[in-house]
């Protein structure tokens, strides 16, 4: 399915059958991300999977930015229909999880958060990096190198995610999306800590401990302390759980989300 969004076409992958979750993957990625996990979830849950505009299979971004992602992910969970929608968000993914259970409840049943974006305060350093790597002339190399910085352990599912970045990388409009992203996460509307306080969703947070862009000791502290009640979970990986530990995520996910899906079945 290809859905028309503020931000440009969304392609949406569905498999399974059971209440409805939507995977949200990280800048510069694809759908592919949740190769490791999907199948599983699939047993028990309709799984929608997501490529974001400029990513994928999902056409040309039109406002590839994370403020302008957000914006456009409640257009397509109201195409999906048949919310609400547990809400499964890596990075810039999770942002956009916390932004629509902040601004549109009605369609979020729960989140679970891995590593997201919007918790880094805004300051000199913090900025420059962004607009550093927002540059035309080190997006190209960053897209190569970050998957083998921000990915701690090594498995048959993170080495597959470091090929896709190196083939994403020889495309000037794959490159030009992660660039535009990495200029958006300086700006003020890039800021979770505005909307995280008032999610009622019940909150799953997943943090990796070696995480060197988003790490958990500022960036997942903050996030914590940003989303009252929430469930934490650490793990000894770096930004993405789901490719690094596939089977520790599940554990944690499963029991999580227990009561959501029998919630959602009895409805």
């Amino acid at each position: 399915m290809l859905i028309d969004t503020s931000a440009g076409p969304v392609s949406v992958r569905t498999t399974g059958s059971g209440p409805p979750i939507v995977l949200l993957h990280a800048n510069g990625s694809d759908r592919h991300d949740f190769d490791a996990v999907a199948p599983a979830l699939a047993a028990s849950w309709t799984v929608h999977e997501l490529d974001w505009p400029g990513h994928g299979d999902s056409g040309p971004a039109v406002d590839p930015g994370a403020c302008g992602f957000a914006a456009a992910l409640p257009t397509v969970l109201d195409v999906l229909g048949g919310g609400p929608f547990v809400l499964v968000g890596n990075s810039v993914g999770g942002f956009a999880a916390i932004r629509t259970a902040a601004r549109r409840s009605d369609l979020v049943a729960a989140l679970v958060l891995v590593d997201p974006g919007g918790f880094t305060p805004h300051w000199a350093g913090t900025t420059m990096a962004c607009r550093v790597l927002g540059s035309r002339a080190v997006a190209r190399h960053a897209m190569r190198w970050l998957p083998r910085l921000t990915l701690r352990n090594r498995t048959e599912w993170t080495a597959a995610a470091v090929d896709r970045a190196v083939v994403a990388s020889d495309d000037p409009e794959r490159v030009a999306v992660f660039a535009a992203m990495w200029r958006s996460f300086a700006v003020p509307c890039h800021d979770a800590t505005v909307d995280a306080p008032v999610v009622h969703a019940p909150t799953l947070v997943v943090w990796g401990r070696r995480d060197p862009v988003l790490p958990w000791r500022t960036d997942g502290r903050r996030a914590v302390r940003c989303l009252p009640g929430a469930q934490v979970v650490t793990l000894g990986c770096g930004h993405q759980a789901h490719l690094e530990m596939p089977e520790p995520f599940l554990n944690a996910v499963s029991r999580f989300l227990r009561p959501t899906h029998e919630r959602l079945v009895a409805s």
